[in-house]
């Protein structure tokens, strides 16, 4: 879930901070490949805060988000 939202989020939040005049001049303005309508981006929203809040309560080590897959073992 929170890939998903970091996939589909990031996009139009970038999108949004070009949009301001003084980076848009400065940068340039980049236009978003993704329009979600305004109900999918709060259930975007919920999701991502939902999964964080249970990744962060649940207390437990897993090696692909706790960084074991480059622990530097060979």
């Amino acid at each position: 879930m929170l890939v998903v939202a970091l996939v589909l989020g990031v996009p139009q939040l970038v999108e949004q901070i070009t949009q301001i005049p003084p980076i848009a001049e400065a940068i340039g303005t980049f236009e978003s490949p993704i329009h979600l309508p305004p109900w999918a981006n709060i259930s975007l929203v919920v999701g991502a805060l939902a999964a964080s809040t249970e990744r962060a309560l649940r207390l437990r080590y897993n090696w692909l988000l706790d960084g074991g897959l480059f622990d530097g073992e060979d």
